[in-house]
This record gives C-alpha cells, structure tokens and sequence, in this order.
C-alpha cells in the first residue's frame, strides 16, 4: 500500500467512527455537493449521510468538470452514455496509470467523461448517477473543484467567477485574487492536492462543518 493509500484508509476509519458526532453539528442534513473528485462522498460519510449527489467515488478531468459545472442541469438531465476506455480522449493522460481501463468511463452528450474510478461496471455506475440525480437538493448546493486532473490556473479563474454563491475550491499553491481558493498546506514537492489532504469536519484550513450550515 503506497503512503497516500495508508492516509486514505487512516483517515475512512476517522472519517465514521465519529460521524454521528460530526452530524450534531449540523443544522441541516439535507445538501448536495457537486465535485470533481470522491470528495462529496468522502463529506456525506463523514456525518454518515446518504449521498444525495450524483458526484459520488468519481473524478472528471478540470476542462470537463468545468463546462459541466457551467451547465450543470443541462448535463444532469443528460442521457449517461458509457464508451471504451481505449476511445477517451483523455487516454493519453493515464498513459502511466495502471488503473486506466478497470473502471467504466461514463460520457454525457458526447463531449463530458466521467471516470466512476471506484464502480464495477456500466451497470452500477449508471443505476447510482441516475438514482443521485434525482436527489440532487438544488436548493442548498455546494459546487467544489480543486487543482488535480490537468487543473491550471486559467480553470481556477475560470471556477472562481461562475455564477454560484456556495462554491470551494482546494489548492497547493495561494491564489490571492481568487475568493473560491483555500490553500492548503501539503509537503512540498506535491503540486497538486491528493485525496487524502481535502479536508473534512473542521481544521486549520476550514470549517466544513460551517460551511454546509451556511448553504
């Protein structure tokens, strides 16, 4: 198991062991978080909530994620269509990922993939995306991205001036000008977030918990 492999499992075991804790804190139990990585799950199994977000143990690529986000209940209502990893036309980025091609990669109108990383097949993965869809409180939403999959500059910028008034993004590096960025302390050489540095509950970074309350 590699070290970021350890912190994830350390931190699942956290994460529920004090969920029913965590859930008094909220006013609320009742949101969706639309993100571009397993995040919004890892938030709804902190409090030991159902996940009411189709966006759930999935990642996009950040060009996809933000046109998503740009027309997110066109996309949403969007028939979920699934192809051959070998037709991604991302496939050229996973070129050293050992992991590309075991799990479905979904496509919405042809031109947004979604890669249900942590899904079995075309079957699961469409029958929990269409089930969460229909879950999707667009009353109290939280739209999240951060700086992995290809993520630069120009997407952060991009994300910070999108017409959401509950939006977060997570970064390595500090973006001043961008109200949406949290910075978020990570060793060194990492130039983007990994997985198990989001945070979660309250930190020294942020308070999610205030967060949500304030959705």
């Amino acid at each position: 198991m590699t070290y970021e492999g350890l912190r994830l499992r350390m931190l699942e075991l956290w994460r529920k062991g004090f969920s029913s804790y965590r859930k008094l804190k909220l006013l609320n139990d009742e949101f969706t978080i639309i993100s571009n990585n397993c995040w919004g799950g890892m938030i709804y199994e902190s409090y030991g909530l159902k996940k009411q977000s189709p966006t759930v143990g999935l990642f996009f690529m950040a060009d996809d994620y933000i046109k998503f986000i740009s027309n997110l209940r066109m996309y949403l209502g969007s028939e979920l269509k699934f192809i051959d990893p070998e037709m991604s036309k991302w496939k050229g980025y996973f070129a050293n990922d050992q992991r590309f091609g075991q799990y479905p990669i979904g496509i919405l109108n042809n031109e947004i993939e979604i890669f249900f990383l942590h899904y079995h097949s075309n079957e699961e993965a469409y029958k929990k995306w269409t089930n969460r869809c229909q879950r999707v409180c667009w009353e109290r939403i939280l739209i999240k991205f951060n700086d992995q999959n290809g993520c630069t500059a120009q997407h952060l910028n991009i994300f910070d001036k999108l017409p959401y008034k509950n939006k977060i993004s997570f970064a390595v590096k500090k973006y001043e000008s961008l109200n949406s960025v949290v910075t978020i302390k990570t060793p060194k050489k990492h130039t983007f977030i990994r997985a198990s540095y989001e945070p979660f509950g309250k930190n020294r970074n942020i308070d999610i918990n205030s967060l949500i309350n304030k959705l």
